[in-house]
């Protein structure tokens, strides 16, 4: 099942659980990190699984394509994600 969000309530990457599955919708393309997001393979239409969030608003470890990388809370909140 497929949930349909609106911009109001569209889900950030760091909005996901461990080992959910995540198709990146778009960026916050005001912030100046996202260039280097989108360098690391962080794009458009990629699929991405959270592997570990690690607690007290520590970086998550997500795995995209064949490798894994690790990104800060706030650089996970620049990114929209449908679940998938």
């Amino acid at each position: 099942m497929r949930v349909v969000l609106n911009k109001e309530n569209m889900l950030t990457l760091y909005d996901l659980n461990i080992d959910d599955l995540g198709k990146i919708y778009s960026l916050d393309t005001a912030n100046e990190s996202t260039v280097r997001l989108s360098q690391m393979g962080l794009v458009p239409g990629c699929v991405v699984r959270i592997i570990r969030k690690n607690p007290f608003g520590g970086p998550i470890q997500l795995k995209l394509n064949d490798y894994y990388l690790a990104i800060r809370k706030e650089d996970a909140q620049l990114i929209q994600v449908d679940i998938i």
